[in-house]
């Protein structure tokens, strides 16, 4: 462990501890945060450190990403490791980037259980006319299986308000999905390209980054201009009744995977007959996984003015 992996965690310590307490104003809110997330977000990094120093690869801790809360509402940008040497094999880099995502969401579950039980019943009018910031959760289908086995349903006009360590393992959740998604170098990736082709891992990346730029458009701006230009409402009249806001966050994360490059280098050993039957199953769970986690609008900021 050097200085800087040191420097880096104590910095996005004190970031994730001012976000979590500008979420209720208590220190309790702010430390369960804080330590629930860099939990969250640590563990998954070991789960990738763990497998990488198991099969020899030149492999570092994590390093934290501190984000000031004016720029990243959870108080940071994540958390990554390095690996410096070529990995040896698929069957490595299979495990490798598998063992994240599983280990993650291992401690994003009871955190979830837990922060769920602290969450208060509040009345949606009271939450619309308390000024502030108004940060909703977009559904995914973990956290609203956990949410019914957790909390009994409410009646009409009330509402659950997300305790700041609910708010962390959502957060968790959504990361997993992220990292998940079948393109490039992410998790997803490794997992991809370990189980296919070269090529057949580039098209579908791509692909991938397409259907991001897609989701950050969102379907109502393609059909009004599809419809303007294309007349693709009277090709395809039921396209309408398919539409959804974007979100930007999925732009950015197109960009960012187009920059980064959507190609994976070559393992030492690149043959695709070391992934047994067992991988494969753990592929299958990686998929529901994804999908568990996964919402097209994670996240809405409303402004409530008094």
């Amino acid at each position: 462990m050097t200085n800087k992996h040191i420097i880096l965690f104590f910095l996005t310590l004190i970031t994730t501890l001012i976000t979590g307490y500008s979420f209720e104003g208590t220190i309790t809110g702010a430390v369960l945060f804080s330590l629930s997330l860099l939990l969250i977000l640590g563990t998954h990094e070991m789960g990738h450190y763990y497998y990488g120093k198991k099969y020899g690869e030149d492999i570092s801790l994590p390093y934290f990403i501190p984000a000031p809360p004016v720029v990243s509402i959870i108080g940071t940008f994540g958390a990554f490791i390095r690996i410096k040497s070529q990995i040896k094999s698929k069957k490595a880099l299979f495990d490798i980037g598998i063992a994240g995502p599983i280990a993650g969401v291992l401690v994003a579950v009871p955190v979830i259980i837990i922060g769920l039980s602290l969450s208060k019943v509040v009345e949606i009018d009271q939450l619309n006319n308390s000024p502030g910031l108004l940060i909703i959760t977009g559904d995914t289908l973990i956290f609203k299986a956990l949410t019914l086995l957790t909390l009994p349903n409410l009646p009409g006009g009330y509402e659950y308000m997300l305790h700041p360590m609910a708010f962390a393992g959502w957060v968790g959740l959504f990361v997993t999905a992220l990292n998940l998604i079948p393109c490039g170098q992410l998790d997803g990736g490794h997992i991809l390209y370990s189980l296919f082709s070269k090529k057949l891992h580039a098209y579908i990346s791509k692909i991938m980054v397409v259907i991001l730029i897609i989701l950050g458009v969102g379907t109502n701006e393609i059909i009004v201009l599809g419809d303007k230009y294309f007349s693709l409402l009277q090709i395809f009249p039921t396209v309408a009744n398919i539409s959804f806001e974007g979100w930007l966050g999925w732009l950015i994360w197109a960009f960012l995977l187009t920059v980064l490059g959507t190609n994976h280098p070559p393992t030492v050993l690149d043959d695709l007959k070391v992934i047994d039957n067992k991988r494969k199953i753990l592929a299958l769970v990686a998929v529901m996984l994804f999908i568990g986690s996964f919402t097209p609008v994670p996240l809405t900021i409303e402004q409530v003015l008094p």
